[in-house]
């Protein structure tokens, strides 16, 4: 088990607490924003402008519900040597596919424009596409990394995943419950600028989406096929997560052959976010062994 060596620095700048939905918070906004139409469907995408352009170390990150690409901008510092590609699911998903069958059409997609093979970093409702994906598509992948793994909704406390639709909510209630459900979310080492990202980019998404989203959640049940994921998996659990519990995360683990799982004990349910430098260090090591 690891955690950060000290918690991380907290910035001075007080963000708002319900940011608009344009307002970029400090230490997000260094972030290059591409724009891809796949399938009719635009995807926004982020990378770091400096990082490198190698593709075959391409590491494709799918965040969580109703957040974008750019909550993955503390990883940064992987960036030399790891080709980030902060990959953001459609805002709107047609009626005729589920969220989860439309993103997964969108992903293996040519105009997608991603090399025949990379590894897939997920977190949270990101960690189910990828599941999903590895296994309707194992010859793309090289490696795996889940974040608060989830696989069925029967390892998912349903209390914290109706909590957490509160990001939604219209103004002034959003100003009362958004941020307090983020901080639940983030953990209270999640630094203010963090809770404020989560809360301005879930204010993107349309409570019919996010119903369609939540939908795929609570349908989920993928716990009797990870045995069939052959690809390197490393599981990422924070030994705070209110959504995800601990015994879930290395039930997912145990089920998938050779995974390896590391907890953050202070981190919650997003590691990535709130301890990036022990997150970095786990995530680097694994992927520069197993994806390049």
């Amino acid at each position: 088990m690891l955690d950060a060596s000290s918690p991380p620095a907290v910035s001075h700048r007080s963000p708002p607490l319900v940011p608009d939905v344009e307002d970029i918070q400090s230490g997000y906004e260094h972030l290059l924003h591409e724009e891809r139409f796949v399938r009719g469907t635009p995807v926004r995408l982020f990378t770091f402008p400096q990082g490198t352009q190698d593709e075959s170390r391409t590491v494709v990150c799918l965040p969580g519900l109703g957040a974008s690409g750019r909550s993955f901008a503390p990883m940064g510092p992987l960036a030399d040597e790891l080709r980030l590609l902060l990959w953001t699911p459609p805002l709107r998903t047609p009626a005729t596919h589920t969220p989860l069958q439309w993103n997964l059409a969108v992903l293996n997609h040519a105009e997608a424009l991603l090399p025949e093979r990379f590894a897939l970093l997920g977190s949270s409702y990101g960690s189910l596409l990828s599941i999903a994906y590895t296994l309707a598509h194992p010859e793309r992948v090289k490696a795996l990394v889940l974040i608060s793994p989830v696989a069925s909704v029967r390892r998912i406390r349903r209390l914290a995943l109706t909590l957490s639709t509160l990001v939604r909510s219209p103004r002034p209630l959003a100003y009362v419950f958004a941020p307090t459900v983020a901080r639940v979310l983030g953990g209270m080492y999640l630094p203010p600028e963090g809770r404020a990202e989560i809360v301005r980019e879930a204010r993107r998404l349309s409570s019919m989406e996010l119903l369609r989203r939540l939908r795929d959640v609570l349908a989920a049940d993928f716990l009797h096929r990870l045995h069939e994921i052959r690809v390197p998996t490393l599981v990422i659990q924070g030994g705070r997560d209110l959504l995800v519990p601990g015994w879930a995360a290395r039930d997912v683990a145990e089920r998938i052959p050779g995974a390896r799982m590391e907890v953050l004990r202070q981190a919650s349910h997003l590691p990535y976010m709130s301890h990036s430098q022990s997150f970095n260090s786990l995530v680097g090591d694994f992927l520069l062994k197993h994806a390049v």
